[in-house]
């Protein structure tokens, strides 16, 4: 289970920036919090180090898991589609906003530090090449989430490590080998 909250920002309000799209065939993995990016003209994507070190593979939060009944609904999903689709939302990374987020890889980071995209659409520390696309505004703490699974298939809330950020879209413009 992700977890991805605003703090700060223009969500939820007719200012945001966002993009609702079908998830990718084959696509698993995708949970609330999670980097993903539009991969063709109708489908989002999880991000991976790929993604990192491409300037066109714009990022976006995702805000509700690919597998939430919101997402099926919205989608093909539970309409009478044996197969279908779920369709998610995501949060534009160039659109300014202070978040918190479940979805990283490690526990080491400091205020300032700037961030990418590595394999499951998590957040990661930058690297020499990579798109940026977050600020660490608050180091990894650990905070009661409401919605967490503390009892496998239940939501009873628990305690999750948590990353405090800001959005910042710097494409690696060097990255492409022309």
């Amino acid at each position: 289970m992700g977890w991805f909250n605003v703090l700060k920002g223009a969500y939820p309000s007719l200012q945001q920036i966002d993009k609702t799209l079908n998830v990718a065939a084959q696509q698993s993995g995708i949970v609330r919090g999670s980097c993903i990016y539009q991969s063709s003209a109708t489908e989002f994507s999880l991000a991976t180090v790929t993604q990192a070190t491409d300037e066109e593979a714009y990022i976006y939060f995702c805000l509700v898991a690919q597998d939430d009944l919101v997402a099926g609904m919205a989608g093909s999903k539970g309409q009478g589609a044996p197969n279908g689709v779920a369709k998610i939302t995501g949060l534009a990374v160039g659109m300014p906003m202070e978040f918190e987020t479940s979805e990283f890889i490690t526990d080491t980071y400091h205020v300032g530090q700037l961030l990418s995209v590595a394999n499951g659409g998590k957040l990661t520390a930058h690297g020499s090449g990579d798109n940026v696309v977050a600020q660490v505004t608050k180091t990894v703490a650990t905070r009661w989430v409401n919605d967490a699974i503390a009892v496998t298939g239940f939501r009873t809330g628990a305690n999750m490590a948590i990353l405090t950020a800001r959005t910042l879209w710097l494409p690696c413009y060097t990255c492409r080998q022309e």
